[in-house]
């Protein structure tokens, strides 16, 4: 059975997520089922309600998977420090994904993992986000959109933080340039495509 609860178990997130590739945004139970019945281990939690995610997580932690939660996309939860402590006390979850610093300082003091969004709009956007996360120092960073290969190896010489990529991607080669450009996994809603990259 995985689990999150310190640096040890970080570093086996990082390497299952390596290996997994691609991880599935999951947004019902229906999906979730499906997800479980996969050979994939990491998925994300979103587009929730509360009173799904407790039931969801035990699902998952009881059949061997890990369930990251992005916190800013769940309906009836606070998306602040509060929050936060909610889903890694209460809920364990075994991540927390959130664009906001604080979130991601209290995610990391309780032990979980921490991956922070970095929003690739414009130059300003992008020097903000490298700022931001060089002062939360999230243990993973999430860029979006995924598609905008050629600033990843930028953002890369700025952080030392592993990135993922997640947003519009479509088909496996949009997958296999970002893997390129140096993301080493990417969020999909796709099962599908999920499992196709993890053969």
């Amino acid at each position: 059975m995985y689990n999150v609860d310190n640096m040890k178990e970080i570093n086996t997130m990082i390497d299952i997520l390596r290996n997994q590739i691609c991880v599935p945004v999951v947004p019902s139970m229906k999906r979730l089922e499906k997800f479980i019945e996969s050979d994939l281990i990491v998925c994300i939690l979103q587009d929730i309600h509360i009173s799904l995610l407790e039931h969801m997580i035990k699902m998952l932690h009881e059949n061997n998977k890990l369930a990251l939660v992005h916190i800013d996309m769940v309906h009836g939860i606070s998306s602040d420090e509060h929050g936060a402590e909610f889903l890694c006390q209460r809920l364990r979850a075994d991540g927390v994904i959130s664009s906001k610093t604080r979130i991601i300082e209290t995610t990391k003091k309780n032990k979980k993992i921490a991956i922070q969004r970095m929003f690739l709009i414009d130059s300003k956007s992008i020097e903000r986000g490298i700022e931001t996360v060089q002062k939360s120092q999230p243990d993973i960073v999430e860029v979006m959109p995924a598609i905008a290969y050629k600033i990843i190896p930028y953002i890369k010489s700025k952080i030392s933080m592993p990135l993922i990529g997640g947003g519009l991607l479509k088909s496996k080669e949009d997958i296999l340039q970002g893997l390129e450009a140096g993301c080493m996994a990417f969020t999909v809603s796709d099962l599908c495509l999920c499992e196709s990259m993890h053969e």
